[in-house]
């Protein structure tokens, strides 16, 4: 039996929006806003499951929102974790997994819950994502190969040669991103599963601590008969930082960690397969832990 069986079938929730937050308070806020300002014609809920101990935004939110469901975690337990712990209680048909740095545009998820629901074959749905200035967000992707190993954008072959084809292909740069399609997998910061698939494909694997946890569940939801969907008729904005401040090392290391389990788990048969990509994973760590020193030193010398 699933984990997350206690699902009550004859729910009257249409969508449980699900948000995990890390001391990123002042952003939670503004997807908040949109959340029950775009949201008019469904019935929802919204549960945040807090990884971040003695938030200081917390008290106010949950006087502006109080009727968000909170969770609060004595540690942070990760990202998939945190979803599975939101996802074990939530009471929607739909489930809608958010970053806090995002705004929904107006009508994009219940246009979204409108789609899934008259297509019972789709496992998983994403919109188009776009930056804080209008430009598009690669959010939907090809599965990583070998060589989306080595021609990352962090590494010095990606530098080199930004155009190439293994990045080309993985990011999708080469189709219409304003066209509907059934894609590989489609980026966490914005997705949407049906309870039941969420259930049948296991929830998100627990062994992502930050990372490749939507690739991984996209990849089961596709092994359970499902499709991916993209669809850029729903629009979000999502607000990545473009500052000079440094990633912490640990976030570094703990992502290539995921890619490592995330190699081993659907492509560790062949013992040169795995020293390959191991050795690819390990390059890009390192590499992207000299540009983070590279940026913080930049950073210091402005």
């Amino acid at each position: 039996m699933s984990r997350f069986s206690s699902f009550p079938q004859e729910s009257t929730v249409n969508l449980s929006c699900i948000i995990v937050n890390y001391y990123s308070s002042a952003s939670l806020n503004n997807c908040l806003e949109s959340v029950y300002r775009t949201l008019r014609k469904i019935s929802f809920e919204v549960i945040i499951v807090y990884n971040s101990q003695n938030d200081p935004g917390m008290a106010s939110l949950k006087e502006s929102y109080p009727q968000v469901r909170v969770i609060q975690n004595a540690t942070n337990v990760g990202f998939s974790k945190a979803n599975n712990q939101a996802a074990l209680s939530a009471q929607g048909k739909t489930l809608l997994f958010l970053n806090p740095d995002t705004i929904l545009a107006d009508q994009a998820i219940e246009e979204m819950v409108a789609l899934l629901e008259s297509n019972l074959d789709i496992g998983a749905l994403g919109p188009k994502v776009l930056n804080a200035d209008g430009s598009l967000q690669y959010s939907c992707r090809r599965f990583p190969t070998l060589m989306t190993g080595f021609f990352n954008r962090y590494s010095l072959l990606s530098w080199w040669f930004p155009d190439n084809p293994f990045t080309v292909q993985y990011l999708m740069k080469d189709f219409n991103h304003d066209e509907n399609r059934e894609v590989d997998w489609l980026s966490g910061c914005c997705l949407m599963v049906p309870h039941t698939i969420f259930e049948k494909a296991g929830g998100f694997d627990e062994h992502y601590f930050l990372f490749n946890e939507d690739i991984d569940l996209c990849r089961a939801i596709g092994q359970n008969g499902f499709k991916v969907i993209y669809f850029p008729l729903a629009k979000i904005t999502h607000h990545v930082s473009t500052s000079n401040s440094k990633v912490p090392a640990r976030i570094i290391i703990k992502r290539h960690h995921g890619m490592k389990h995330y190699y081993e788990k659907h492509h560790g048969k062949n013992p040169l397969t795995k020293m390959a990509v191991n050795f690819a994973i390990t390059l890009r760590c390192l590499s992207q832990l000299a540009f983070n020193i590279f940026k913080g030193t930049r950073g210091a010398i402005k």
